[in-house]
């Protein structure tokens, strides 16, 4: 007995028929990529424009502020609202120790 099975071969139409699906998957796979919302990385919190804004939220929160805030900021809107939160609870302790200490 033969060990060899008699295969069936593919015809061109069907091969190219099933290329053309495969890229229309692709595309699509590709499509839906790019509209998920990409994660960001670790690093991305320690550039050096952010590095310099860390500093000056501590050392001068209102000009921290603004650079938080600015048109050129690379924070997103949720690090945008916290930051803000913590500079006004920042300000508001930093206010309360000169008043009532």
């Amino acid at each position: 007995m033969s060990s060899k099975v008699g295969r069936k071969k593919k015809s061109s139409a069907e091969k190219s028929e099933q290329r053309s699906e495969l890229s229309e998957r692709n595309e699509k796979l590709k499509k839906e990529l790019a509209a998920m919302p990409r994660q960001r990385s670790v690093l991305e919190a320690f550039t050096k424009w952010r590095l310099a804004t860390y500093a000056w939220v501590i050392f001068l929160p209102p000009y921290g502020l603004y650079r938080i805030w600015s048109k050129e900021s690379t924070f997103v809107r949720s690090e945008k609202i916290v930051w803000t939160f913590m500079i006004i609870v920042y300000m508001l302790r930093f206010l309360w120790l000169i008043l009532f200490s």
